[in-house]
């Protein structure tokens, strides 16, 4: 015999049901994808800021920041951080590493790219990095180091805009590049 005061659901009511976990679930996936790139934002602001220690460590040893025997970039400059004397660890490798460029691999592998811009812009007379690159020199800055955001496009040029910072503000893939002077601060804090 059948129990007459059991009853199931109606269709209706399953499809509210649906309809309401797949509300949550819009609102929930976004916000968890956009998780792991805010992760890697704070990532990259914790790794330069102490690849930027380490810099300042090996220039109160040696009187001057590191540069190259003929280069100022990266491949020149992080071996001096590491040996003989280990200012740091491990040199962290960039999350937003640009796969696609056919010059990273050849310059900065997967690391942050760091550049001696007081050597390029006062020796060199380059002009590479725009005004906020020359601004930042005039202030003192020795070093520049970098990562290409989440955009994962390195925006430093010779253009009159130079170094474009990124800003959590204006959206996690906003275009600009997480960027530490050394001497100096985080151009683009949190």
């Amino acid at each position: 015999m059948r129990n007459r005061g059991y009853r199931g659901f109606t269709l209706i009511e399953l499809l509210i049901v649906v309809a309401i976990i797949g509300i949550l679930a819009a609102i929930a996936v976004p916000n968890f994808m956009n998780a792991r790139t805010r992760a890697q934002v704070a990532r990259c602001y914790s790794d330069i800021r102490a690849l930027g220690q380490a810099f300042d460590m090996y220039r109160f040893d040696n009187g001057n920041y590191p540069r190259g025997e003929f280069m100022w970039y990266t491949n020149q400059m992080y071996p001096r951080l590491t040996t003989p004397i280990s200012y740091i660890s491990s040199l962290p490798k960039d999350p937003f590493v640009i796969k696609d460029a056919p010059q990273r691999p050849q310059y900065h592998g997967h690391y942050y790219p760091c550049w001696n811009i007081n050597t390029m812009v006062l020796e060199q007379k380059k002009v590479w990095g725009g005004v906020p690159v020359r601004e930042a020199v005039s202030r003192g800055t020795h070093i520049l180091i970098v990562s290409s955001g989440p955009d994962k496009h390195e925006d430093i040029d010779s253009q009159s805009y130079g170094a474009r910072t990124y800003h959590l503000s204006n959206g996690l893939i906003s275009e600009g590049d997480i960027i530490r002077y050394v001497p100096g601060t985080q151009e683009n804090a949190f």
